[in-house]
């Protein structure tokens, strides 16, 4: 699979000149990747890059190694092979270890975790050293404006984050990563099991957040990666079969494995030995 540049992200981009080289900034270059579990191949030689801003959905069957990906990207994930690349710094090489890594890049996953203290705790809880004693009202407020969540509970930010529903918690999440000012947000599942409100609440967000930094979203839900626009990444057992302008790639896709997944929920992808 020939690698995804971040020129051919350039759908992200508005018409103007300007905007379009802003967006064909290279912000994570995969290279490779690589991912063994129990002799099974989870992520097989993978190759992409993602734009320095821009909404990219990543969609495919159980299995196709998306969660995988994005904690490789993370670095939860460590004990894989090839290249992850981000603002020009090798990943295992990222200064200050992989804790720094995961505050540049967030990561937010299906089911919020929310601490035991208040919604404004749990804002600042990656908040560290002098800033921590440091007046963050601002912040607060900013963080939970960019996660559609601050009109809701800007006049109860000392109650405790456990009381707020499902899709508040996963706002407040989206809130907390944003606290520690991240370069990359990235979303596995984030609206799975919430009502209809919620989830246009968190893609309200989302596009928002889009607009400065790259956004990546793991999601089966192909009505809402077409909510989203952007660009789309279909991946099976491991491997980027297809991507492209969202709208397009859904509308009409040119890999039959692509087609097959839209038709069925799955997929059948040759393996290296069948080819």
């Amino acid at each position: 699979m020939d690698k995804v540049t971040a020129a051919t992200l350039a759908d992200h981009a508005a018409n103007s000149p300007k905007q379009a080289a802003l967006v064909r900034k290279i912000r994570i270059e995969i290279n490779g990747l690589s991912l063994k579990r129990a002799g099974r191949i989870i992520l097989n030689r993978l190759n992409l890059s993602l734009a320095n801003r821009g909404i990219t959905a990543i969609i495919g069957p159980s299995g196709a190694g998306k969660s995988s990906l994005l904690r490789c990207m993370n670095g939860l994930v460590n004990d894989w092979q090839g290249e992850i690349i981000i603002d020009g710094v090798a990943s295992k090489q990222w200064p200050c270890g992989a804790d720094a890594l995961r505050r540049h890049i967030g990561l937010i996953a299906q089911k919020p975790t929310v601490f035991p203290c208040s919604i404004a705790g749990n804002v600042l809880f990656g908040i560290r050293g002098k800033q921590r004693r440091q007046d963050n009202g601002e912040l607060i407020e900013s963080c939970l404006k960019q996660a559609a969540l601050w009109d809701e509970v800007c006049d109860r930010l000392d109650h405790d984050a456990q009381t707020l529903s499902v899709g508040q918690q996963q706002r407040l999440c989206i809130a907390r990563a944003l606290a520690v000012k991240p370069a990359v947000i990235l979303l596995d599942e984030p609206t799975a099991s919430l009502d209809p409100r919620s989830k246009n609440k968190i893609e309200a967000s989302l596009r928002g957040l889009a607009t400065s930094m790259p956004v990546v979203v793991v999601s089966h839900d192909l009505d809402q990666v077409r909510r989203l626009g952007g660009h789309t990444l279909f991946m099976c057992d491991g491997k980027l079969i297809e991507q492209g302008n969202s709208e397009t790639l859904l509308s009409t896709p040119q890999r039959v494995e692509t087609r097959e997944f839209f038709q069925w929920s799955m997929c059948d992808c040759p393996t290296d030995a069948e080819k």
